[in-house]
């Protein structure tokens, strides 16, 4: 490249300096011509006083004139052509090194990359891209920056297109480009166990262990890498360790999906290795089901909802979750841990009143918002689905 760059511009340094020196020699024959134009007249000053003087007949004087006159001609067309000839070549040769340095700046514009870029975030804009677009872009930034950040982008695609042995290379590129300092390496490399035990068919392998251990050792509050350790307890027939640990990653989790999944994780470790709430008591005692109605209004992109329980004798939350309006659909479950801050939880009320308060999601904060529904007088524990009406 930097060949590439130092050959164009000495094309342009010389073009310019073969213009410039042209230009200075048609000055030069614009000055020879000027002093040719002068010398002529003062011949035929001469030739007509020595006609003047008697020393030249009529006939002479007048043919001397004609003689003059004939050198003038060939001496403008001479100086002419030389001019036009030495412009002429200094014109192609500037044409040349403008097209070699157009072709070049092309060529490098395309080498460069910057003509991939900006198709590629044209197709983005326009919403044309599809999943081939992205993997080729992904792998042409992979080539061309060899960042942690493109590996990163990379690895992500390559397990949405369930690619795992490839995702766990581009992964494993990332910790390599990443320092051991790094905030990021403990994100990363959780998400290489997860690759690991989806590359082995859904089953706990011995990298995916290390791996695991690794990540623990150092951020033993990790939710994602407790419900790992979680799966390679249970895989390992450690049924009861398999349950503490699922239920610290929902104690320390905030992710409903995720709490989901745990929770069904635990019931089957119950089931598998027949442990009753006995033997391990239950983290979630009291559950509260609830669903969205919603009676007027439209649901906006923007609108974040807190869904919360309280009693009616205390204004702080027993119980308290976010809805992002993609959510309002989906079933909510309040339970005995999903208390605000330490204090009465849903265990220790009786009866609580559903609140929902429709807020921005780019509100400092969410408690300000505005009251949308709200439900009386419903028991702390029920196996019942509470239907909420909103009017938004």
């Amino acid at each position: 490249m930097i060949l590439a760059w130092v050959i164009m511009i000495a094309v342009t340094a010389i073009s310019l300096l073969y213009l410039l020196r042209s230009i200075l020699r048609q000055r030069t024959y614009e000055q020879n011509e000027d002093a040719g134009q002068s010398f002529l007249a003062i011949r035929k000053q001469e030739v007509e006083e020595e006609r003047l003087a008697g020393r030249l007949t009529d006939s002479e004087a007048q043919q001397l004139h004609q003689d003059i006159s004939s050198e003038a001609r060939y001496i403008n067309e001479h100086g002419t052509l030389i001019l036009n000839r030495e412009v002429r070549w200094a014109r192609l040769f500037l044409s040349g090194a403008v097209a070699i340095i157009l072709v070049g700046s092309v060529t490098l514009y395309h080498k460069l990359g910057f003509a991939p870029d900006v198709l590629f975030t044209q197709k983005m804009l326009e919403r044309s891209a599809n999943d081939q677009d992205i993997a080729d872009f992904l792998d042409y930034r992979v080539a061309r920056y060899d960042r942690a950040e493109d590996w990163y982008y990379l690895a992500s695609e390559q397990v949405l297109a369930q690619d795992y042995p490839s995702a766990i290379a581009s992964y494993r590129q990332v910790l390599e480009k990443l320092g051991p300092e790094s905030e990021d390496r403990i994100n990363v490399q959780v998400e290489l166990a997860q690759a690991m035990f989806y590359a082995n068919n859904n089953m706990v392998s011995d990298s995916m262990r290390e791996t695991v251990a690794e990540v623990l050792k150092a951020t033993p509050n990790n939710v994602k890498a407790l419900g790992l350790q979680g799966i390679i307890h249970f895989d390992a027939a450690q049924y009861e360790a398999a349950i503490l640990t699922w239920q610290k990653a929902i104690q320390l989790g905030t992710d409903r999906q995720e709490r989901l999944d745990l929770l069904s994780g635990i019931a089957a470790a119950r089931k598998q290795g027949g442990i009753t709430e006995e033997q391990v008591p239950a983290l979630i005692s009291h559950r509260l089901q609830l669903k969205l109605i919603l009676a007027s209004g439209s649901v906006q992109q923007d609108d974040v909802y807190l869904v919360y329980a309280k009693a009616p004798d205390q204004a702080m939350p027993v119980a308290i979750q976010r809805i992002s309006a993609q959510e309002f659909d989906a079933p909510i479950v309040l339970t005995n841990i999903d208390n605000l801050m330490p204090g009465k939880t849903l265990a220790e009320v009786t009866t609580v009143d559903i609140i929902v308060k429709r807020s921005n999601s780019l509100a400092q904060d969410l408690s300000q918002g505005e009251i949308v529904g709200h439900l009386s007088s419903v028991p702390s524990r029920s196996g019942k689905i509470f239907k909420v009406k909103v009017s938004l």
